[in-house]
């Protein structure tokens, strides 16, 4: 099961799960959810949505392998200009989200070991973000830098269960999230701090199906608990 099936990196990942031959149950708002993918509308900020879809899910499938948390938006500019309402949904969504689900999933989560001898694990998506501080980022990096601390926390929590959490941290991916950041950059910016956004490699931005193939590396790594990776050319070297 995924959050954010319908755009850029979820996209990928359902691609990627469904290529391996794995049922996919996607979350999302908006309906462009891969072929074959099973899709439940939810607003991951929203407990009442998310409880009714999760419990559809489980009940439906009597269990959730893996859960992949991927619904996020961005945000841009200056600290001064974000408005209370911005701050609020961009750490509902990009984390609150996360832990809704996540709460919503573990009884199913667990339910996995009953059915396979081992249960379900969860892998979220972070941000470079969250563990390197960005410019003009405060919302979305505070969010993010909340993801990564919430995946290690449950990794240490869950542990004695042999549920397993992990947390990818991209750097700049082709996606329309990243894109709507562009349009936000202004001439103003202080060009020796938008170079910590800048990759080292030279290829430019990674595809969603860069991502999504590290997600399902760690969605099935059996050792592999509390570990936020960087995505990020080079970024955090």
């Amino acid at each position: 099961m995924l959050s954010g099936a319908a755009s850029g990196i979820g996209y990928a990942a359902a691609e990627r799960f469904l290529s391996a031959g794995d049922s996919v149950v996607g979350l999302d708002i908006a309906e462009t959810v891969p072929d074959g993918v099973t899709f439940h509308k939810v607003d991951v900020a929203d407990r009442r949505s998310v409880e009714s879809a999760v419990a559809a899910v489980g009940e439906e499938h009597g269990r959730i392998d893996v859960l992949l948390n991927v619904a996020g938006i961005s945000q841009f500019g200056r600290v001064e200009t974000i408005e209370e309402s911005e701050w609020d949904r961009v750490l509902a969504v990009d984390l609150k989200g996360q832990f809704l689900v996540t709460q919503a999933a573990l009884p199913w989560i667990r339910a996995a070991r009953d059915a396979t001898g081992t249960p379900g694990n969860i892998v979220n998506v972070a941000s470079i973000s969250g563990i390197r501080a960005q410019p003009y980022t405060a919302a979305y990096s505070a969010a993010k830098g909340g993801v990564v601390m919430l995946t290690k926390s449950l990794a240490i929590e869950l542990a004695e269960e042999g549920i397993r959490v992990n947390c990818v941290c991209p750097g700049m991916v082709d996606t329309p999230l990243v894109a709507g950041v562009a349009e936000k950059i202004t001439a103003d910016v202080n060009e020796r701090a938008m170079d910590r956004m800048m990759m080292l490699l030279p290829h430019g931005a990674m595809q969603p199906a860069e991502i999504a193939e590290a997600l399902f590396y760690l969605a099935g790594a059996p050792s592999v608990t509390g570990v936020a990776l960087p995505l990020d050319g080079g970024m955090d070297a």
